[in-house]
């Protein structure tokens, strides 16, 4: 039996990038997956339904609630229910160069809409189908760049850390987790030239290489799966070592 058979997971932000990739592993693992995103879902669930059972794409807008709740209603009637959730919707392209003093307005409030918002509305909206169950697992999406206060990338990535620790002491009673990953310096985001500092961050890393969508990923799995069951409210960091010692 796959690791996720008979589960229902969606991914946010799954349309492209590292979370097109989760949405296809889980697939591989046996897991109904639903593609989320503000637009192109469908060709992203079309690639994960040949590695598994059902999939499904869904445009929504993390940053509205009738968006979002739509979303959820649409799992339920589809699959039942739902057992997975990885947050992993954000802005990030340039949020990290943007430093403080000069940020305009409007890249501040799209980040924050986004990255703190966004995941609070998808966790509010998730866990009352989640709790008939009396099952969930939500995994949230930070970065390394958390340890940071210089931008608001990192700003808006620490509040999703603190605020991991808040959700999962509000619904460790009803069988749910939630808990964070904040990855370092992955292949895709070198790949795409947005990080002009990834070779001299990666020099400094314990494991000199860039992470990859796996790496990520099986971290999300150990959480989601089994041996995840009495873990919660904790933030992993997979960065190969990034700013340790």
């Amino acid at each position: 039996m796959k690791r996720f058979e008979e589960r229902v997971v969606i991914v946010t932000g799954a349309a492209r990038g590292l979370g097109r990739d989760y949405a296809r592993y889980f697939a591989q693992d046996g897991a109904n997956v639903v593609v989320a995103d503000v637009r192109d879902t469908q060709s992203a669930a079309a690639e994960a339904s040949l590695e598994g059972p059902r999939c499904v794409g869904i445009d929504v807008d993390v940053t509205d609630r009738r968006s979002v709740e739509a979303m959820i209603e649409k799992v339920r009637a589809e699959f039942g229910r739902l057992d997975v959730l990885v947050n992993n919707a954000g802005l990030w392209r340039g949020l990290a160069d943007a430093g403080l003093l000069d940020c305009p307005d409007d890249l501040w409030d799209a980040a924050w809409s986004v990255n703190v918002t966004g995941t609070l509305k998808c966790f509010q909206a998730a866990v009352p189908v989640m709790r008939e169950k009396g099952f969930g697992r939500i995994v949230n999406v930070s970065s390394m760049a958390s340890r940071s206060g210089g931008n608001v990338y990192g700003l808006t990535k620490n509040s999703v850390e603190r605020m991991t620790e808040g959700m999962a002491r509000e619904v460790g009673d009803h069988g749910i987790t939630v808990n964070c990953i904040a990855p370092g310096i992955s292949a895709f985001e070198a790949a795409q030239g947005q990080l002009g500092a990834a070779e001299s961050i990666v020099a400094g890393n314990a494991i000199k290489r860039v992470g990859t969508s796996r790496d990520l990923y099986e971290a999300i799995a150990y959480l989601c799966g089994t041996g995840g069951d009495w873990i919660t409210g904790q933030t992993v960091r997979i960065d190969g070592g990034a700013g340790i010692g």
